[in-house]
């Protein structure tokens, strides 16, 4: 499906501007991923002296790895409630300061169970600002660079899964796995600072009919009054129909929820959890061990690499060509690590191009692509849909994946690699591009298409 583009045209042909203030708030609002990253990396490298200080078997390290992602659940849905109450910017706050407890309580952690409290802890952190980061820097950011700015929202997830891989790595000979875990209060701390720097949501300061202010933070992030004053009517007139209920999202926007559904479970099953969190697992049970912590430095790199290199197609070539490009990309060589997983440099090759070219597309894109296609009025509640249903899939594939490897091995990646190829088919004949285009014509044209 494509948006029809031809309105876009004369404006295409003048370079837009953009107030250098809006990176420096993009970079703040972007330490919510590179929380999010850094402690779901250091669990990976961290694992290995945890079960050796622990005990742990196969289920109790899907626990322990799956807690995080099981603990974002319940605050997805309380934030999802209290949205209308409480500013983005604040809800971003409040995550900080949970961050901060999580990480201290996970490096005292005397038993599995304490553990996992504090996991699940960290989780209730990482659900909120997985979710509002997200929204966050899309109602801040102009359209022209709307999918840079939340492309650099998974680069920051990256660069924190890299940072945690280079902290296990130092501490893993020693099983200072407490350090590891416990230095994600630093990254915390700034965070939290950072967004009681930070300026207020705009579209939601003009939901709740502060105009004025939003206009005062508009000045801060728009280069013209024309800007402003376009983007303020843009919303107003969005505002104007009451906002979707659970009854309207599952029925009228059925569609568009659909597709994110589909979107959300290639993102999840294809596999990019496994290489993440249990690389020096993989290669332990390969036979390989001595190159598991080269591996985990290998999925960090090729996350933060790949990122780094879509920052400028994002918006050039649009999400759903990225989309194909990256799931197209990680056919070979997820098949390629199960034919010669005996060869070390096969498999860690394999493993870099595989992360690669996820992080080149499905990473970033998914996550702009979302708040992005969700009308406004069905915005808030629908990302607290997807984003619950994409930490459940996780959870649950982080639980299962250490019994599944057990069972069949690496051979699990030829199934990641079936997927990937379903997925590239379903794109190309489902994904609407949204490239370019106003979150206000994205909404009309699904108006326009219910019609």
């Amino acid at each position: 499906m494509e948006l029809n583009e031809q309105e876009t045209s004369v404006e295409e042909t003048v370079k837009p501007k953009t107030a250098p203030v809006v990176y420096i708030f993009a970079i703040l609002g972007g330490f919510a991923g590179l929380l999010y990253g850094y402690d779901s990396g250091a669990i990976s490298l961290a694992l290995p002296s945890i079960t050796n200080s622990f005990g742990l078997n196969a289920t109790t390290k899907g626990l322990v790895v799956s807690f995080l992602l099981f603990g974002a659940l319940p605050s997805i849905v309380v934030f999802t409630g209290l949205e209308k109450k409480i500013e983005r910017r604040n809800v971003l706050i409040i995550g900080g300061i949970v961050f901060i407890v999580g990480s201290l309580l996970s490096a005292f952690a005397t038993s599995t169970a304490y553990l996992m409290a504090a996991r699940f802890i960290l989780g209730i952190a990482a659900g909120v600002a997985n979710m509002y980061g997200l929204i966050y820097l899309s109602e801040l950011a102009p359209k022209h660079i709307r999918g840079l700015m939340s492309s650099l929202y998974q680069l920051s997830v990256n660069v924190g899964i890299l940072a945690a891989y280079g902290v296990g790595a130092y501490n893993l000979p020693t099983n200072d796995w407490r350090w590891t875990l416990g230095l994600g209060v630093i990254p915390a701390a700034i965070f939290t600072i950072g967004m009681f720097c930070s300026p207020q949501s705009p579209r939601w300061l003009i939901r709740d009919h502060q105009v004025d202010k939003a206009r005062r933070v508009l000045k801060k992030v728009r280069v013209s009054d024309k800007e402003i004053e376009g983007e303020i009517t843009d919303i107003q007139n969005s505002l104007k129909t009451k906002e979707a209920g659970l009854k309207e999202l599952f029925g009228t926007f059925r569609p568009v929820l659909t597709l994110l559904f589909v979107l959300t479970a290639f993102q999840v099953f294809t596999g990019i959890n496994a290489a993440v969190y249990y690389a020096p697992e993989i290669f332990h049970n390969l036979g390989l061990a001595n190159a598991s912590i080269i591996a985990d430095f290998g999925v960090g790199g090729a996350l933060v690499i790949s990122t780094l290199v879509s920052l400028p197609f994002i918006d050039r070539l649009g999400r759903k060509k990225l989309l194909e490009i990256s799931l197209g990309g990680q056919v070979l060589p997820a098949i390629a690590l199960c034919i010669w997983s005996n060869n070390a440099t096969v498999a860690i090759v394999s493993i870099f191009l595989y992360v690669f070219m996820f992080g080149f597309g499905l990473g970033p894109v998914f996550w702009s692509y979302v708040p992005e296609i969700l009308p406004l009025k069905a915005r808030a509640l629908g990302m607290g849909v997807i984003t619950f249903t994409q930490y459940l899939f996780n959870a649950l594939f982080s639980l299962v994946f250490p019994i599944i490897l057990e069972a069949i091995g690496i051979n699990i990646f030829y199934f990641f690699a079936a997927l990937s190829l379903f997925a590239v088919w379903y794109i190309h004949k489902y994904v609407l591009e949204t490239k370019g285009r106003s979150l206000e014509d994205i909404e009309k044209y699904w108006e326009t298409k219910e019609g």
